[in-house]
């Protein structure tokens, strides 16, 4: 965690708005504008959940949830996590009645209390969160995970706080796809939004590559040399189903889908150089959106699904790019720098696209290109190879691969748009490339 401990401002207090929480007739929420002129992460203290007494197996589901209600915590944009090491002896009030005045004197405006008690063969979780300045209870939940999804229940309570204080929905339901090395090959994976409960999707023994998800997460597209070729593939993650999707000669590759899920924006070659190509859903109707002589990869859509950025060496040197949907009114986004690619469009209406870029130093890094404006913003710097940009699904973070010490190779990191709160949530040796963070999947 590398946020400093902030203390709660004027300008913070005066952006906090009041509004009512349904689930509480008598309560007001607080409304924090992530992202506003005044905006600073709103600090929150999360000490460590309290357990049944009598139940000696809980201790590490409850460092476990208290991990996870952490790291969710600090991993939102618009929350941060007071450091623990500041709290004084929260083990001498009722876990849930606390002292307020405690947490407020060293700097925390929010609070999470909780216990894990035994519930037969499963558990159950009870989660409090208390506006520490006004000493008041914003919200509670009672959860019952079943065995092996404890920190299930500390990702939903996450995200109930992210929208009980801003409006919008948290991320903590989402994950990560990426692709990682294999003794023989290369395969495509997922993860939590903290690295943890790492899946592999793909055989280990075939290569695979540039996974991207649909709108609904039920679906992951990416391109394999299972058949031979570079072909693109789509797995049907209810039911593990492998179809097929586009086989043409040369390559298959760097497919997006549209927001709406009806198109998919991806690579081809068959013509002898790589062009933009779009089809429907089902893989009909292909149609050719670019013809240049120069090379047109990685589109990106916008939004709204009426724009596709992608990256070209029309100009002589790779450059992202802005299109219509449909091919239409190609203009040129970036001008500094030899060598930009990766593009990711922000979901959000007014965000930005991130890319990769080399400097000068022969370096390559994270920057932010507006797509009106084309301003630019440098997000990473001095740390290694940073590459792949990829928004989470409210606009509010990217998750990248990074060669930064310690350990050698290409770790999986997350932060915040700005370049702010970078951090590792990979932690093995493996060699992570090209991430994709997926839709929201909810929680069951």
């Amino acid at each position: 965690m590398n946020r400093l401990l902030r203390v709660p401002s004027l300008g913070l207090l005066a952006a906090l708005v009041a509004t009512a929480v349904p689930e509480m007739a008598t309560a007001q929420r607080l409304r924090l504008v992530v992202g506003g002129p005044n905006f600073r992460p709103f600090p929150v203290a999360v000490p460590d959940v309290n357990s049944d007494a009598t139940d000696k197996s809980l201790g590490r589901e409850t460092a476990e949830l208290t991990e996870a209600l952490r790291l969710g915590i600090d991993l939102a944009r618009s929350l941060e996590v007071v450091p623990p090491s500041t709290y004084l002896a929260p083990e001498k009030e009722p876990w849930n009645k606390p002292v307020f005045q405690n947490w407020v004197n060293i700097g925390a405006s929010g609070l999470v209390r909780g216990l894990l008690e035994a519930n037969g063969e499963g558990r159950k979780v009870t989660l409090h969160f208390y506006d520490a300045m006004a000493q008041r209870e914003l919200v509670s939940r009672t959860y019952e995970p079943t065995a092996g999804k404890i920190r299930q229940a500390a990702y939903a309570f996450v995200d109930l706080i992210v929208e009980t204080l801003t409006g919008e929905t948290g991320v903590m339901s989402s994950r990560i796809a990426y692709v990682k090395r294999t003794r023989a090959g290369k395969a495509v994976f997922t993860c939590n939004v903290d690295g943890s409960d790492m899946q592999r999707l793909t055989d280990e023994d075939v290569l695979s590559l540039l996974p991207a998800w649909d709108p609904s997460g039920r679906y992951l597209l990416f391109t394999s040399y299972l058949r031979g070729n570079a072909d693109l593939f789509r797995l049907d993650r209810s039911n593990n189903a492998l179809e097929w999707l586009s086989k043409q000669r040369g390559l298959n590759t760097g497919a997006a889908v549209s927001p709406d899920g009806k198109r998919i924006a991806l690579t081809l070659s068959m013509d002898g150089n790589t062009e933009i190509y779009a089809m429907d859903w089902d893989g009909g109707h292909l149609t050719r959106l670019t013809d240049s002589w120069g090379l047109d990869v990685s589109p990106s859509w916008s939004p709204d699904g009426k724009r596709i950025a992608f990256v070209s060496s029309r100009s002589g040197n790779p450059h992202i790019y802005i299109m219509d949907a449909d091919g239409a009114n190609v203009r040129r986004l970036t001008f500094q720098g030899n060598y930009n690619q990766e593009p990711d469009w922000s979901p959000r209406p007014d965000g930005q696209i991130a890319f990769t870029a080399r400097d000068e130093r022969l370096k390559f890094d994270i920057f932010a290109v507006h797509p009106e404006t084309g301003a630019v913003t440098r997000l990473t710097q001095d740390e290694g190879n940073n590459e792949s940009p990829s928004h989470s699904p409210d606009g509010h973070h990217l998750t990248f691969v990074s060669t930064r010490p310690p350990g050698p190779g290409r770790k999986l990191y997350v932060m915040d748009v700005d370049g702010s709160n970078q951090r590792r949530i990979s932690h093995d040796g493996g060699e992570y490339e090209t991430p994709a963070w997926g839709p929201r999947l909810g929680y069951k």
